[in-house]
């Protein structure tokens, strides 16, 4: 295998990964979205690799019907891009009659796709009939109009990501959108390489059939789609960075978490975890690791209350440090994705509590407040 092969299955490697990892997550209305178009691209890549395209033809039995089925999922990855452009709008309404025409015009190109495919004439070979026929009119149409169809999709990535890359704070969400923009800009490339393919073809120059270019033609898609899945997986890594902190903090936290609450069992929200469990819990961490705060702080509160001292030395400073590394987090992803309308407020003391009041959100000293509350 020659370097582009490499990188091309890397590529390939790192879609399925990324499709497969959104589909494990709960998503909103837009990550839905983003999950349909993610899957719809790594399946059309995975079919424009020669072996699976020669295997897809084998095993359907009609002669390039992987050549259609990429090109089909390419547009309506493009169709899932103006879907999400829609999503993203300040203005909804405003585009609402452009977006319907987009939507009308990938899908007369779907169909004209088709019947150009009925058309042409193929052979059950390895190579696809848009290289074997390459200038011919059916096939320069048919691949004119592949070729549209992924520059809408483009546009709007476009569109999307560019104006979100230059508002964005430093970090990973500004990285990861430039990365985007930058695939879409490469993007453009390859689809400009397959239409000159095509039209020098046409004019009977085999100047774009050399190895070299066949090499760059297929460079520039394996770099358009590595930038896709770097830009999207940016954002994602720092969710992976900020996950990995609050569970080893919650391990952290077990041993004084276990000593006060043997001696305070009764401030646990629920069955207390065991050791392996909670080794290989790994959903909803951040709210376990602020439940464990919750839960030290009341036990904290409860021996010091109800005696004449701590009969333990376990300090705060601990606690402490984790409730500001979590509030911090959680300002982080707040900053993130909208800006702040209003100036921040101070904290007021909050008035004292009963003392029967356990594991509850209310507001008395040393009760689940934040480190710069006033005590």
């Amino acid at each position: 295998m020659d370097p582009v092969d490499y990188l091309e299955l890397t590529v390939l490697a790192l879609l399925w990964g990324f499709t497969i990892w959104r589909f494990t997550r709960r998503q909103t209305r837009l990550g839905r979205a983003v999950r349909l178009v993610a899957l719809l691209i790594t399946i059309s890549f995975t079919i424009n690799r020669r072996e699976l395209s020669y295997w897809t033809d084998q095993v359907l039995h009609v002669a390039d019907i992987s050549v259609p089925l990429k090109n089909l999922a390419t547009v309506g990855a493009s169709a899932g891009m103006v879907h999400i452009v829609g999503l993203m709008s300040p203005e909804p309404e405003r585009h609402r009659r452009l977006r319907a025409w987009t939507y009308a015009l990938l899908a007369a190109m779907s169909v004209a796709m088709v019947v150009l495919f009925l058309l042409a004439p193929r052979r059950m070979e390895r190579w696809d009939f848009v290289y074997e026929q390459a200038g011919t009119p059916i096939v320069t149409a048919y691949a004119c109009l592949t070729q549209l169809g992924l520059a809408v999709g483009l546009a709007c990535a476009i569109a999307l990501f560019r104006p979100g890359g230059r508002r964005a704070a430093p970090g990973a969400l500004r990285t990861g959108l430039r990365l985007l923009s930058a695939g879409a800009i490469v993007g453009l490339l390859f689809m400009l390489n397959r239409i000159a393919f095509q039209l020098t073809n046409a004019a009977g120059w085999s100047i774009w059939d050399s190895p070299l270019l066949t090499s760059i033609s297929r460079l520039l898609l394996a770099s358009m789609l590595l930038l896709f899945g770097a830009g999207a997986a940016v954002p994602a890594f720092g969710g992976v960075r900020r996950w990995l902190s609050h569970y080893l903090a919650l391990q952290r936290l077990r041993p004084m978490w276990h000593e006060l609450t043997t001696a305070v069992p009764g401030v646990v929200l629920g069955e207390r975890p065991g050791r392996v469990e909670e080794l290989f819990a790994f959903g909803s961490v951040e709210l376990r690791l602020y439940r464990r705060i919750i839960e030290i702080r009341d036990a904290q509160w409860q021996l010091a209350g109800g005696a004449d001292g701590p009969p333990t030395e376990m300090g705060r400073q601990d606690v402490d440090g984790e409730v500001r590394e979590l509030l911090a987090s959680r300002r982080a992803q707040r900053t993130a994705t909208q800006p702040i309308t209003a100036p921040p407020v101070a904290p007021q003391p909050a008035p004292p509590a009963a003392r029967s009041v356990v594991a509850t959100p209310v507001a008395s000293p040393g009760h689940n407040d934040p480190p710069d509350r006033p005590r």
